[in-house]
């Protein structure tokens, strides 16, 4: 059975005794709803199924889905397997790996589905109890694309409705928080706000207009402090084009791509 304190190795390898016996299963799980595929009428549609190993005693999530007419004959397949810790329940998430064409394993912790819920479905009118929350978002990211890590090993993920952050333990992905993309263009903006609060500042200071409350302002040591009602020295031109070449970029958030560049 799936522990919280377990090793990246144990998981691997009791996630893979259990995969084994799925596959083997795999035909009967379909048959069972075949009859439903055969005769569906709007698509996709999906049947999902608890089954307990009887190996290690892990219970699974399946999940059997039809998407159009052409996959009535052979749907895709895709599950997952629960853990208990005291602050919730998280998920071993095997996924396929169409690059390597091997099984990766994810690992999905409780705090990441609390931050799902409050910053994704709570927001979006989904006020889903317990395990519907992660039958929920496995519903809708049974795949996606495992973008390049740090140094230390930290990675950010795309995912439907924001971006997932976590990092590598070993050979097992462990995603530890959710982000939305209202907080994204939030953040954006509080920072886009900040440089035009700034570049305001910069242009009452050019033009003499800073209040005397303003008792202090530095440009990078090149111009002394400003108190008091006597007027603020001249910027010059040199100072001018020093300070807009040094200006701080701002940090745009793509949620196509999935990528933060700076602006230019």
């Amino acid at each position: 059975m799936f522990l919280e304190t377990m090793s990246p190795e144990a998981i691997i390898k009791e996630a893979r005794r259990d995969i084994t016996a799925i596959e083997n299963r795999k035909d009967a799980f379909i048959n069972a709803h075949r009859r439903d595929f055969l005769f569906a009428k709007k698509f996709p549609v999906s049947f999902h199924i608890e089954w307990k190993s009887p190996l290690t005693y892990n219970k699974w999530h399946i999940t059997i889905i039809c998407n159009n007419k052409k996959e009535r004959e052979n749907p895709d397949t895709y599950h997952y397997a629960t853990y208990e810790t005291p602050r919730g329940t998280g998920i071993i998430f095997p996924i396929y790996d169409m690059n390597t064409k091997e099984l990766v394993f994810c690992k999905y912790t409780a705090h990441f589905f609390s931050r799902y819920r409050t910053r994704y479905l709570v927001p979006n009118n989904l006020y889903l109890p317990g395990m519907d929350v992660i039958r929920y978002f496995a519903d809708h990211n049974s795949s996606f694309f495992f973008p390049q890590t740090d140094a230390e090993k930290n990675f950010t993920c795309c995912l439907t409705g924001g971006i997932a952050l976590g990092n590598y333990d070993k050979t097992i992905s462990v995603f530890r928080t959710f982000v939305s993309h209202n907080m994204l263009f939030e953040m954006q903006k509080r920072v886009l706000l900040s440089g035009i609060e700034h570049q305001h500042i910069l242009d009452d200071f050019i033009n003499n207009k800073l209040p005397n409350s303003y008792k202090k302002f530095y440009l990078e040591g090149r111009i002394g402090r400003v108190a008091g009602p006597a007027p603020a020295p001249k910027l010059s031109l040199e100072d001018v084009q020093y300070l807009l070449k040094n200006k701080p970029k701002i940090p745009l958030f793509s949620p196509l791509t999935g990528k933060i560049e700076l602006e230019e």
